[in-house]
């Protein structure tokens, strides 16, 4: 069983003594836009640590688009999580970057907010990962970044090629279905 699951508070109460049975990871978003803890973040972090799941990451959205404000958000939202007592559980936090304000990033500002995480990360001995699209990988984030763990996000029976990138966890679906967890989930699974 290799499904990784990605959760927030959109998934609502999760029953994780179920959902635990039929997963191996989960990744959990940890702050909103405004910078406030995921309503559901703690909830979810203590369900899949009472409930043995091998796994448990967090992710945060890009909602910067240059080196400094990146580097601030990513140490708000990781400050954040430290406050709670949640980094020692993590063995992993992932950068998002997609679309955002309605516009695709573009290669230079995916190098700038990825430096920031990765420098705020570095900071809070985090190992970090980057999340995106197919699109992403072929045409936008540039490939001096391939040495950074990828969670990527393609909805199709197949990956495709990525070259030169080697993900190491592939969200296949965003329609997903977990038992103890209400309507759809995304769902991902590790590259082999």
């Amino acid at each position: 069983m290799s499904k990784i699951i990605d959760v927030s508070a959109y998934q609502g109460s999760i029953d994780w003594s179920k959902a635990s049975k039929e997963i191996s990871g989960v990744i959990i978003r940890s702050t909103t836009q405004n910078g406030k803890i995921d309503t559901r973040f703690m909830e979810n972090l203590n369900g899949a640590l009472q409930n043995g799941v091998q796994t448990i990451d967090a992710y945060k959205f890009a909602y910067t688009r240059s080196y400094i404000p990146a580097y601030m958000e990513a140490c708000k939202t990781l400050e954040t999580l430290s406050g709670y007592g949640a980094l020692r559980w993590l063995r992993r936090f992932w950068l998002d970057i997609e679309a955002f304000g309605g516009r695709d990033f573009t290669t230079a500002e995916c190098n700038e907010v990825i430096r920031g995480y990765k420098d705020a990360a570095q900071d809070f001995n985090l190992d970090l990962g980057l999340y995106f699209n197919y699109n992403y990988a072929k045409n936008i984030v540039d490939n001096y970044w391939k040495c950074l763990p990828l969670w990527i996000a393609r909805y199709n029976s197949s990956l495709g090629n990525v070259t030169p990138w080697s993900p190491e966890i592939w969200q296949y679906t965003d329609k997903g279905t977990i038992d103890g967890i209400s309507g759809y989930v995304d769902i991902s699974k590790e590259v082999e």
